[in-house]
């Protein structure tokens, strides 16, 4: 079964795949950890969660890759007939072809996917797309806050100054660049206002 979960940024979706991860793990169950090679904030192979929680990933994804071979030569490469559960981070960077191959994978395993639906600008990411497509299971991984209480339904791209950016590059990897994101309500985000 395909599974997507996504939330805004500081929603602890990461924390919340390693924790489901760690568990699997612990009941012996084969697992795969899989991130997309562009998310290099903690370093290449690191699954990192801003609560502290890391793990290396066993599989990093370029866009170009498949992941049906990838996670076949990784079951090789481990002595495992395969894998039964697979839990993809930042799964927005996807490509649409990389999670209709995931589609086509999840009658015979379970893979979670974990990310953002929407970017800075509120549009669709290719793979978040993909995935509201073609998932089983699509649900909101709530306790994103906006600075004013209220439920942050918008990821934000600020400056080192706190002005909300609203125009540019789709991907820019926030500890490579002099800007940071937060989540924010909808109003805020249209308004522009990223602290009271």
């Amino acid at each position: 079964m395909l599974y997507f979960y996504y939330g805004v940024m500081g929603s602890s979706k990461t924390a919340q795949l390693l924790m489901k991860r760690y568990n699997y793990r612990q009941l012996g169950l084969k697992v795969a950890l899989v991130k997309p090679a562009v998310d290099t904030r903690a370093g290449a192979r690191v699954v990192f969660s801003r609560v502290g929680l890391k793990a290396e990933a066993e599989l990093v994804v370029g866009p170009g890759h498949s992941i049906r071979e990838q996670l076949l030569w990784l079951a090789a490469q481990n002595a495992h007939s395969d894998y039964q559960y697979v839990f993809i981070d930042e799964a927005q960077f996807l490509s649409e072809r990389q999670v209709e191959e995931l589609a086509e994978m999840s009658d015979r395993l379970d893979i979670f996917c974990y990310g953002l639906k929407t970017d800075f600008r509120g549009q669709f990411f290719p793979g978040s797309t993909a995935l509201l497509r073609l998932a089983e299971v699509i649900e909101e991984v709530p306790g994103g806050l906006c600075w004013c209480g209220k439920k942050a339904t918008m990821n934000t791209r600020v400056d080192q100054q706190g002005r909300v950016i609203k125009e540019g590059e789709q991907v820019l990897i926030d500890n490579q660049t002099a800007i940071r994101y937060i989540g924010l309500c909808y109003e805020h985000w249209r308004k522009g206002i990223s602290h009271g």
